[in-house]
């Protein structure tokens, strides 16, 4: 019986700018900032996903990959059988070893590419592949707002099991997309349609996200009671930490504070203290006396429904472990919140503290209005 053949390709450095505060992982001096490549989050992801494989199919597939962290060096350590069909003669990789694996794939007309990496890795899948070879995603990236991705690794892995498993098995177009910077320079948090890629749909639930939903133009008056409500309980007693998006940014603007459209910011006293933190600069803050009571001012992803994981990684688990859920200030308009087709969803990449803000969330709807909204982690 002929084995399925599987491509395994993994962007080690995808993922690795949010904690830095980078929109992205794709700048030519990213790996400068690498002190450990062996824990990069892409590799544990990948781990992650090739760790929850149903057993029973191990004999069933072949895998092909790249050399060293392309892959070579995740599936050396479980029972798959794998070729290496291409070899990076650096260690630091970039997209032409993305491009140049791609290709080999499809010399070696592999059923399935399992591929780790965001939305520029899928962009990269679109000019090789096209819609030729079905695909699943890994969700590593910062942004990760295309739809071709699964929840969590766990559902990844789950997609490539019923695809080894079944013989009748339906597949799905779904968008990849990006920032649209036209739109960023104009303050609003949107995207553009890049392309389709091609993905196994799975049998039961839908292991798969939606695509991030733009901002919506005619939501003005809802983002003005959302104001008019932090003003009420804004006190300088308190600093806050505010996340991105145009919600949050609108409230800072509110407040005559030039704030990061795309990043996090940290004010007290209605004075901007940092500007585009990444990770280490707010844990040492709130590691200060000056940070003893403070909020996270927070919104959800439009259509997507996640509150961490996606685009905002510099809240790292170490700072949630600090802040008080009871200090989430969790800012939605309602005709984002009915969007949704799921529950508030929780990647922190850490399940412990997933946990802790698994159950219900309160969201702040208008001027003293809120509604608690069920959440759920994605790797539960």
């Amino acid at each position: 019986m002929d084995k399925i053949k599987i491509g395994l390709i993994v962007n080690p450095i995808s993922g690795f700018g949010g904690p830095l505060g980078l929109k992205g992982s794709d700048s030519d001096d990213i790996w400068d900032h690498v002190t450990d490549v062996y824990n990069l989050p892409s590799l544990k992801r990948t781990y992650d996903t090739l760790n929850n494989i149903d057993p029973k199919i191990a004999d069933k597939i072949v895998f092909y990959t790249g050399s060293e962290l392309l892959g070579e060096y995740l599936l050396k350590q479980f029972g798959f059988k794998f070729k290496i069909v291409y070899t990076s003669k650096i260690q630091r990789t970039s997209r032409n070893d993305t491009y140049k694996l791609l290709n080999e794939f499809k010399n070696k007309n592999v059923d399935l590419i399992v591929f780790a990496g965001g939305d520029g890795t899928s962009s990269d899948l679109i000019k090789i592949i096209d819609t030729d070879i079905p695909v699943v995603g890994i969700p590593v990236g910062v942004k990760m707002y295309s739809s071709i991705f699964p929840l969590s690794p766990i559902y990844s892995s789950k997609i490539i099991s019923e695809f080894c498993t079944y013989k009748e098995i339906e597949f799905i177009l779904r968008e990849v997309s990006d920032l649209d910077d036209r739109k960023i320079n104009k303050g609003i948090t949107s995207t553009k349609f890049i392309g389709y890629l091609n993905t196994p749909l799975n049998l039961d639930d839908n292991y798969l996200q939606e695509s991030k939903g733009s901002s919506i133009s005619d939501e003005g008056n809802e983002i003005d009671n959302l104001i008019e409500d932090f003003n009420d309980r804004y006190t300088n007693l308190n600093s806050y930490i505010f996340g991105p998006g145009s919600t949050t940014n609108s409230i800072l603007k509110s407040i005559d504070i030039d704030g990061t459209l795309l990043g996090f910011d940290i004010i007290k006293n209605k004075k901007l203290l940092y500007k585009d933190c990444a990770e280490k600069d707010i844990y040492n803050y709130l590691n200060t006396k000056q940070a003893k009571n403070s909020n996270l001012v927070l919104t959800i992803i439009g259509n997507q429904g996640f509150l961490f994981g996606r685009g905002n990684q510099q809240i790292s688990p170490r700072i949630l472990n600090i802040i008080d859920k009871n200090n989430l200030l969790i800012y939605s308009t309602k005709t984002k919140l009915d969007s949704l087709n799921n529950e508030i969803l929780i990647d922190t990449g850490d399940l412990i503290t997933d946990k802790k803000f698994t159950g219900y969330v309160n969201i702040i709807t208008g001027y003293k209005f809120s509604e608690l909204k069920k959440s759920k982690s994605v790797y539960l």
